[in-house]
């Protein structure tokens, strides 16, 4: 009888320990697991911003879960904003082959941003893209959706935003063209131009190095005074042709039509080089006047003055080069 009792006791011990087990798991499922799948919100949903902005989209989750759970951007019809023009989603595009698996390209297209395991706020950055254009406000609208995954719910999602005009100097440096060397046509975005935008303290306020055309922008929202802008050639990547590189500056506020181009192609004769190259006259610089909205650009038409700011700024503009 003893005997009994005990192998009683040890299966009824070894019983409670499976329960209390099972039990166990059965909690870590409901607070970490997918069988109650987390349901996606946000607490803002309308934006209206400016051209150069960014707008945050924030995002919660109502619990976190073990495993990373996958939401798409998906830009709505409706929209009148053009996907990187107006604007500029992070991540991958669902239907870009080269960073989604073919399998997971199906349905309506946007862009895929994941939410890490065991986290439950989350947030997406939108660049809004400045322009040349005068036009309307644009308006972008994008809807939320769970991605092929499923790890994760959302409701009727939809962010609204509008994209208003910047009221900000836009400059542009173009260099836009092809030439002739020796019979071979080479394009002229193969010759190094540079923007750099300067405050009174010789303080690099923005710059602009690998593009074809350049862009910078200074905004209103710094301080009333005196910028430079220095454009510069900085190599012709050996290439020595006797002709002026055909550059043009345009200055632009898009939210007034006001746009003013400037001519620069005789200040950069290739056959000269760029400064990298040891022409060290191979930069120029406009004056800009900051007074709240207004902007007045002085054109480099004083030699002795562009030396001066030159000589004062010259080995900071080299290491930020280099």
């Amino acid at each position: 009888m003893k005997k009994i009792n005990i192998l009683r006791f040890i299966f009824t011990t070894a019983l409670f320990s499976s329960l209390v087990i099972i039990t166990s798991c059965n909690d870590d499922d409901v607070d970490l697991g997918s069988k109650v799948k987390p349901v996606l919100t946000s607490s803002t949903t309308t934006f209206t911003a400016k051209e150069g902005d960014v707008v945050t989209l924030d995002f919660t989750l109502d619990k976190a879960i073990n495993k990373p759970v996958q939401y798409r951007l998906v830009m709505l019809d409706e929209s009148t904003a053009t996907d990187l023009e107006d604007y500029s989603i992070p991540g991958c595009r669902s239907n870009d082959p080269d960073c989604v698996a073919i399998e997971e390209n199906g349905g309506p297209v946007g862009y895929i941003f994941e939410i890490p395991a065991y986290t439950t706020s989350y947030s997406v950055d939108i660049s809004l893209l400045n322009d040349l254009d005068i036009e309307s406000t644009e308006n972008l609208k994008l809807k939320v959706v769970s991605n092929r995954t499923l790890l994760g719910t959302v409701g009727d999602l939809v962010f609204d935003i509008n994209i208003e005009n910047s009221s900000d100097l836009v400059i542009a440096l173009n260099w836009s063209g092809t030439f002739d060397d020796g019979g071979t046509t080479v394009d002229n975005c193969d010759l190094d131009m540079d923007l750099e935008l300067i405050d009174s303290d010789g303080n690099y306020i923005d710059f602009s190095y690998s593009n074809c055309p350049e862009q910078l922008t200074l905004s209103t929202s710094m301080p009333d005074g005196t910028y430079y802008l220095d454009v510069s050639l900085w190599t012709t990547s050996g290439f020595s042709q006797p002709i002026n590189i055909p550059a043009s500056v345009t200055f632009n506020k898009p939210g007034i039509p006001l746009v003013e181009t400037e001519d620069v192609s005789s200040y950069f004769p290739m056959d000269q080089g760029g400064l990298d190259d040891g022409n060290s006259n191979a930069i120029i610089t406009f004056e800009i006047t900051k007074v709240g909205h207004t902007f007045t650009i002085t054109n480099p038409d004083n030699q002795v003055v562009f030396q001066g700011r030159m000589a004062k700024r010259k080995g900071n503009r080299v290491n930020l080069k280099k």
